[in-house]
């Protein structure tokens, strides 16, 4: 399958059924913004978060022992969920607080990858680089990502997404 192929059925896919209206594309094509947080400083507390509910409220829950990855801030984990439509970077940023990221690139269909050291989030296809709340931090991407809303409670991260 070619890229053109690939970007032709995701779009089907969002005007036909509207499954990924989280992405911002919406029934009629058009670009919704994505939800932006505001991130802790370093040693502050997470922002106050919901309490996680069930799965057809559209949270899916993120097993830590299943990503070891997550355990210290710094850490990261891709999380892949088709039943639920998700597929997220989830980032341990600061102890306890954590941000979920779509995964896929808005400028094309490439997945973008945690720059831990330079704290970024970067499209290895074409360079697009974006910072924790999703934001545009260098093109060719002019969309921001979609981020979803992450809450630790005991040894699971919920995310949140919305139906």
């Amino acid at each position: 399958m070619t890229d053109l192929d690939r970007r032709a059925a995701l779009l089907t896919l969002a005007r036909g059924g509207c499954a990924l209206a989280t992405l911002g594309v919406g029934c009629g094509g058009e670009w919704r913004e994505a939800v932006v947080l505001d991130l802790p400083p370093e040693g502050a507390s997470c922002p106050d978060l919901p309490q996680p509910g069930s799965a057809a409220e559209g949270w899916v829950e993120v097993r830590l022992q299943e990503h070891p990855g997550l355990e210290s801030p710094g850490g990261h984990a891709r999380v892949h969920a088709p039943e639920a439509l998700l597929d997220v970077l989830l980032v341990h940023t600061t102890p306890g607080c954590f941000v979920a990221l779509w995964r896929i690139c808005t400028h094309g269909d490439c997945g973008v990858d945690w720059r831990p050291q330079e704290g970024v989030v970067e499209c290895p296809c074409h360079g697009s680089r974006f910072a924790l709340d999703g934001a545009v931090l260098q093109g060719p991407a002019r969309r921001p990502l979609a981020v979803f809303t992450a809450v630790r409670q005991g040894a699971s991260v919920f995310i949140h997404r919305p139906r």
